[in-house]
This record gives structure tokens, sequence and C-alpha cells, in this order.
């Protein structure tokens, strides 16, 4: 999973979208008997597939009546058909630009159809300003951030404010813009603005807290976050689910937020048929939904198992949704996939759930699970018989439309089957895959990276909103006790490294101790970490991937042991390392590990050298046996499926042998 992911959608509550009345006004000039009738009473009786029809018989009558055109992108929008909508609502605005009715239509078809650049040119093309409608504004600036075009869409929240100065959205989408313009700070004030204007009192609160942890800004956070708690307690709503994963909540916590969101994604996702029955003996078709197989981490963590997976008993598909970076890993994962390398940008998710069913993929897994522009809908509509939730978004989903997630006895122990809607598919070891072939630089001397060269090196390359002030207590008890240590953190935004210098002084403790890396590319990252002593990992969200790079890199992770799936993974990749005495049960214990190992640095070596020496065999980074477990896995969810069984707990087995090849009956791409 990469943490540095955004929640699912930037916006706390609602996303901007201009919207589309709930009914049209009647086309002028219909004589008794015109199919438009028809169309309107049908569509009133919310049969949309006849009132389209009757519509489009309209249209064959008088095709260049715009309104006509509207109603008939009304109806297929009802009917989740959103390119034929969109189509339709652009012809309509073609043939009366000056309608804002015809520009709300068209925005929402746009957007529903992830058409954002289309999307930005016709608003752009518009005078907005004469059409006096702050969800057209409001419209332009979701799609502007879609596309990473930020100041563009800041001065379209400002175009939003001119229409109404005290329109809570817009300082919701403002805060959002400044969320990923790492303007924490920024964001933070722009979210209480909107809460303030009567905004979505638990979503707004929620961003509030989060934006206050990017910013490593603590001073109201214990008190705004009981006061999202009594939000919640209190019944007015539910946070974002990855928000919740930064709380220190429980996962049933977590699990309640998740649901609810869930709810409102899929309300209006309609389902595919029924798969058809498998062909008995076929190679089992596995497809992989997700925004980031291009540099991202979680391609870092899993091309290898891609290259892996054994084509005699498995073909293997890509969904790619997210941006072609021309990156090596970009190519090495194209070429994994080969011909079942999906380039899915310009698919809705209606029909790239008809692709996927078209493909005949009997396991589906979403790979982004409730992250930033994840497209979750496509797994609405029930593509596949069997759908996985794994890696990417570390906790549940909270929804019927994924049968599993894939874990493992540490990160979801059996026991904790009460924080999940899925059913919870163990592998024997860690759940983490791990790419053996990332390749490590040459350590360096500590001065190319700034450090004092006699120095203890503390090191935390979490995001800063990992940090919290009960961590950092911890930490800078660690630097009063040990006389020649420094702490060195990676530098999120320039907001956070402000504020946590301040934090220092505030604790008495000079904030030259405190040093700052840069982000680099992941092979001098590698080399750069190795300076390191020690890796200090963080509550209640642990190192992901950053921790499996450090313990790569031969750098010794300390973690505590938490609660969720979120607070368990250090602690799993510890295990499969063969490093369990890194493992501490709270906090108190983990500071005096940690002031342990600062003390006795003979037994510090020897846990370094232990690494070293089992890193080419331990669990951990054992891809070729990481692969074989997965696909057991597989295996164990599809033959459930096929003795006709609902999908079920599937507790940890002993690590599957090598597969003898086999002569499957399909043919690849059939």
């Amino acid at each position: 999973m990469n943490l540095h992911d955004l929640p699912a959608l930037a916006v706390p509550d609602g996303d901007g979208a201009a919207r589309a009345p709930s009914a049209l006004p009647a086309a002028p000039a219909a004589p008794p008997g015109h199919p438009f009738h028809a169309g309107r009473r049908l569509a009133a009786e919310q049969r949309w597939a006849e009132a389209a029809e009757a519509y489009a018989a309209a249209i064959a009558l008088a095709p260049q009546d715009a309104l006509l055109w509207l109603n008939l992108a009304h109806a297929l929008l009802k009917l989740d058909a959103v390119d034929h909508a969109a189509a339709a609502a652009r012809q309509a605005v073609a043939l009366d630009p000056g309608c804002t009715l015809g520009l709300t239509i068209a925005a929402q078809c746009l957007a529903r159809a992830d058409r954002q650049q289309e999307l930005a040119l016709l608003l752009q093309s518009a005078d907005l300003d004469a059409h006096g409608d702050v969800g057209l504004h409001l419209q332009l600036a979701a799609a502007l951030t879609r596309l990473a075009r930020y100041e563009e869409a800041i001065q379209a929240c400002f175009g939003a404010l001119r229409c109404s100065p005290r329109c809570a959205e817009a300082f919701a989408q403002l805060g959002s813009v400044f969320q990923l313009m790492k303007m924490p700070e920024e964001a933070r004030e722009s979210f209480r603005n909107a809460l303030a204007l009567g905004g979505s009192t638990v979503g707004l609160a929620s961003a509030i807290v989060f934006a206050s942890l990017e910013a490593s800004s603590w001073p109201a956070l214990t008190a705004d976050l009981a006061a999202l708690e009594a939000l919640v307690e209190g019944g007015a709503g539910q946070p974002m689910p990855f928000y919740c994963l930064t709380f220190p909540w429980t996962r049933h916590q977590q699990l309640a937020a998740s649901r609810a969101y869930a709810e409102r994604l899929f309300a209006d996702v309609a389902m595919l048929p029924p798969c058809p029955p498998r062909a008995a003996h076929a190679r089992i078709r596995v497809g992989y939904v997700s925004s980031d197989f291009h540099a991202h981490a979680t391609a870092y963590l899993m091309a290898e198992l891609f290259e892996r997976h054994d084509r005699d008993a498995f073909d293997v598909f890509a969904y790619s949704y997210g941006d072609d970076d021309g990156s090596p890993m970009r190519r090495r994962l194209m070429a994994a996939f080969g011909p079942h390398f999906v380039d899915a940008r310009a698919l809705s998710d209606p029909a790239l759930a008809e692709r996927i069913r078209c493909d005949r993929i009997d396991v589906l897994v979403d790979l982004k699970g409730y992250t930033l522009y994840a497209r979750n809908r496509v797994f609405g509509h029930r593509p596949a018989p069997i759908q996985v939730n794994y890696l990417g978004f570390p906790g549940s989903l909270g929804s019927p439309h994924y049968d599993y997630i894939i874990g493992d006895p540490v990160v979801t122990p059996l026991a904790h089957a009460d924080g999940f809607s899925e059913k919870i598919a163990q592998l024997p070891r860690c759940y983490q895959p791990n790419d053996r072939q990332r390749r490590i630089g040459s350590a360096t001397d500590r001065r190319r990276w700034g450090l004092p060269a006699a120095a203890f090196v503390f090191c935390s390359f979490n995001a800063n909103y990992k940090i919290t002030p009960e961590v950092f207590d911890r930490w800078c008890s660690l630097l009063r006790q040990v006389d020649d240590a420094v702490l060195w953190l990676f530098e999120t935004n320039a907001q956070a490294r402000r504020n946590l210098q301040r934090e220092l002084r505030r604790r008495g403790i000079d904030p030259g101790r405190l040093f700052w890396a840069p982000g680099l590319n992941l092979s001098e990252h590698l080399a750069r970490i190795q300076v390191a002593d020690l890796f200090l990992d963080t509550l209640p969200v642990n190192a992901h991937t950053t921790a499996s790079d450090a313990l790569w890199a031969g750098l010794p992770v300390l973690t505590v042991r938490g609660e969720s799936f979120v607070a368990r993974v250090a602690a799993s990749l510890l295990e499969a390392a063969g490093l369990p005495e890194l493992i501490a049960d709270d906090l108190a214990h983990y500071e005096r590990i940690a002031l342990d190992l600062a003390r006795d640095r003979g037994r510090l070596a020897a846990l370094r050298e232990r690494l070293a020496g089992q890193r080419e065999h331990c669990a951990l980074f054992d891809s070729a046996q990481y692969t074989r477990d997965l696909e057991a896995l597989f295996v164990r969810m599809v033959a459930r499926h096929d003795q006709g069984l609902a999908p079920g707990h599937l507790a940890a087995a002993p690590a599957a042998a090598a597969r003898a090849p086999a002569r499957p009956e399909r043919q690849a791409g059939k």
C-alpha cells in the first residue's frame, strides 16, 4: 500500500459536481402523439430504457431541438450509460451554447465518464460568470484538480465564490486543492471556513484533523479529534475511510466508516447479469485493477510477482487507469502482462466492467481501495464472480461487492474478522509482496546526506501525517537520553518541517539535532537509508513500503504491534524478516527497546548482521514462494466458487509447493 495517497474523494463530502435536475422541462410545441410525451411519461415512471428510446424517436423528428437531446442525456445517465449520455449532452450544448441546463447535464455526464480533459475544455470555453451557476464553477474546479492543474483549479474555486461568497462546497474544494499542493495549513483553514458555512460536519471535521496531521500542527489536534468523535457517536455521519486509518480508532470504527462510504458510492451502480459458469479445468484468470502501473510504491512491491505468475495455470491481466509515465517500471509491467495489459483510461466505469466481463476474469483484484481517484465503482458492476481487496487499502472496504481481503495471521488474524465485511484470506507468511530486483545503490558517507559522521542516527522516512504527538514525544525522550543521537525525517511538506522544528524547541531540544531527507528515486533512497542506525516506526499508521525498503537495504525497523490492520503491517514484515524482537507491545516498550539498542551498539550491529545474512532467503523477500502462496489462495477461492459455496474465511495454509506444469483447456486470449 502507498499511504502517501490521499482519500478517495478530495472534497470531504460531495464531489463538486454540477447537479442535474430530477426532471427536465417539456419541449415546446410537441403535438399530441409526439414520442416526446411518451418519453416524459416513461421518465416519470423511472422506466429509463424505454424513455431513452422515446426521446431518440423524438430527436429523429426534430434533430435540432437541444432540449430533446438533454432529455435523452438525462435518461441515459439514469441508465449509467455515461458515454452515450455525454455525447447526447454535448450535442445539446452545441445546439444551444447559452443553455445553463445543457452545460450542467453535459458536465455531469463527462464527469461520470471520467473524461476530465473534455470537461475542462467544455467549461473553460463557456462564460461561466455569465451563466452565474456555482455548480459549473465547482465542476470545473474538480476537473482541473483531477488533471493536476492546481493553480487553475484555485481560480475556478474563486469563480464559485464570486457566484456565492458563502458557498461551503467552494471552500471545501479549495481545501482539497491546497492539500494536493502540499499546503495543509491553508487546506485546514479552508475546511474550517466550509464547516462554519454549514458544510458537512463530519466530512469537514475529519478533513481538518487530517490536515493538522499532514502539517504536524498539533495545538488544536486533541480538541478537533474529540469534536469529530462526538459527532460520529451522535449519529452525524462517518468520515472518509482513509482518514479513519490515520486516527487512533479501532478496526470497528474503521469498518463503520467504510460501510457508510460504500453505501453512498455503490448506491446507483447497476450490476451486470450473473457471470456464466467457469470452464472446467480452464486456467484461472486473474485481473489486477489499479492506477499505479508505473513508477509507484505499489508497482515497486508487485513487479516481480506479476513476472513470476505461472502462465501454465493462470492468465493474468492488468487494467490500468493511471498515467503512462514512460518510466522503466511502466515498460517492465507492460512486458510482464504482455497482450493482457489493458490501458483503460479512456473507458468509463461501465465500459471497463464490460471489458472485464468479456475477458472472463475469475478473480478481480482491487489494488487501490479507497484512495485518491480509485475507480471502485467498477467493482460495483460485479464484472467478476470473485472480487478481492488487496494491498492498496489496509482495512475493510465495507461493501458486499468485495468477497475477500488478503492478509496474513498478523495483520488479519481470524479473531479480528468482526472488523471486516470481507472474508479474510490469509497468506501463510507476510501479506506484502516484495521485488527482489530493487537495486540498492552503494552505501555512501553520511556527509553526503548532511548527517554528522559520529552520531547515532534514528530515522523515520514515513510521511509526516503518520507522526503523532505521542510518537514524537518518545522520539524526543530518546534524544534526551542518547547524547550523540540525531533524528532524520522525510520531508513531505515544508510546513511540517517548520512545525516539527518548533515542537523540538518546545520540548527543550536543539532543532539542530533534526535532519531532513528529500524525495529521491528508489535506488538512491535505498543507498541513503543504509547510513542510519535504526528506523523508528509510527503508530497508528505503520510504515508499509517504507519499512520493507529499509529492511531490504539492511536497516533494522522498530515498531509497535497495534490494534488494526494499518497498525500491524510492520510487525508482519518483521516476523517474515526473522526479527520479531523488534516488535514492541506498546510505546513505552518501544522506547525501552530503542534506548537499549542505542546504548548497546554491539547488539544492534549483531541485528544488522543477522538481517544482512538472511535477507536473501527470509520469507519477506522470497518472491518465488510468495507467488506460489498467492496463487494457491486464488485456487482456494475459485474452488469454493466452483463448488457453489459462498466466500468463507481462508485460514493460512502451509506454504504452497511448486506447481507442475498444466495443460489447460482454455487457450490464452480465448
